[in-house]
């Protein structure tokens, strides 16, 4: 007979009655103008920046500069910046960005201090369609963490695909955003105090189980993080963006179909995909690429310290390998995450038509 799942979660796909029963997602609000066009900044940065490239590529006047510059940011001493984040973070704290926040609004909650002193992995979940609580917390002041968490340092990781092209590489460096390669981790964690990276870690297989009312987690086998952090000696810190899941309503994707096959196709070959999903309109009509304007609650858990201790009280053996202990404080790690969603669930996800799982 099957173990009885608590209301608190599980590992399943069903939620409790309780879950079953939740009330409708609220009402988007009406943005601003401001607001609208600060947050199409960072929806739309991407295909504006590719449209540029694709215009000065076909530009006599441009071609031959921008195919150097491509060649050196790609090959030449250039390439190290995605990695080492030397660059000056001169947009982080552009008061811009607060009224980014205050477009849905998003709001950062503090629930334990972080010693300066120390180093931090963050793991945000979850991914959701485009990650957009990630944005005016972590890459932008627009939240206020410099406030909450004086003297972390803390540097968002992305694709490193997305620092193959001018204009894109200068705007996600110039807020700090380096690639999500293992040397970048290393090298950033290694500056020591008060050093931090922060790791959307579900990627694009998690935002194809994005749906409203839900916060499934491809998180089972994913423990590259965890190894980071045992390697460098940083603490993991749980991120959950409640309310990240809301922004889009997503359409079903047919098994087998055009769509379905290019999403595979792009995952595979870019490691993103592009989901079904439809929001809001920039300016007009009903419908559109812009997320709707529903509350993002961003909270972010006490920082978690390996117990050691516990993984090898009663062992025989030690001296364990790595990878044992890499399961062990993953494990660890799963169980304070739920916790953090425990304690949270019932006011910032309402909405839920079940608890958070743990579904890949």
């Amino acid at each position: 007979m099957a173990p009885k799942q608590r209301e608190g979660g599980g590992t399943g796909a069903k939620g409790s009655a309780k879950d079953a029963a939740a009330p409708a997602l609220p009402a988007p609000r009406n943005p601003t103008l401001k607001q609208r066009l600060v947050v199409a900044i960072y929806v739309y940065f991407i295909p504006v920046f590719l449209l540029l490239n694709v215009a000065m590529l076909f530009s006599r006047y441009t071609a031959v500069p921008w195919l150097v510059y491509v060649l050196y940011i790609n090959f030449g001493p250039a390439k190290r910046a995605c990695k080492d984040g030397s660059w000056p973070k001169l947009l982080r704290k552009v008061d811009l960005w607060r009224h980014f926040a205050a477009y849905f609004p998003c709001r950062l909650h503090k629930t334990a201090d972080l010693d300066p002193q120390g180093r931090y992995v963050f793991v945000a979940h979850p991914h959701g369609i485009v990650s957009a609580f990630c944005w005016p917390v972590f890459d932008t002041n627009a939240t206020g963490f410099a406030e909450k968490y004086p003297g972390i340092d803390v540097h968002p990781m992305t694709l490193e695909v997305n620092f193959r092209l001018p204009l894109m590489r200068e705007f996600l460096l110039s807020v700090g955003v380096t690639d999500a390669s293992q040397e970048a981790c290393f090298r950033l964690l290694g500056r020591g105090n008060g050093a931090a990276i922060m790791l959307a870690v579900g990627g694009a297989q998690e935002s194809l189980l994005c749906q409203p009312g839900t916060i499934d987690l491809v998180l089972k086998k994913r423990k590259g993080f965890v190894r980071i952090a045992l390697q460098t000696g940083a603490k993991l810190v749980p991120v959950i963006g409640f309310g990240e899941n809301e922004l889009f309503d997503i359409l079903p994707t047919k098994p087998g179909s055009l769509r379905d096959r290019l999403q595979r196709l792009l995952k595979s070959s870019f490691g993103f995909v592009l989901p079904n999903a439809v929001g809001t309109s920039l300016l007009f009509g009903s419908t559109g690429w812009m997320p709707h304007a529903r509350p993002l609650d961003v909270v972010v858990g006490a920082p978690l310290e390996f117990d050691i201790a516990r993984v090898l009280k009663g062992a025989a053996d030690q001296e364990m390998p790595l990878e044992r202990l890499v399961d062990a404080f993953h494990e660890q790690y799963l169980e304070a995450l739920r916790a953090l969603y425990d304690q949270h669930k019932d006011k910032f996800h309402k909405a839920r038509r079940r608890s958070m799982t743990f579904a890949e």
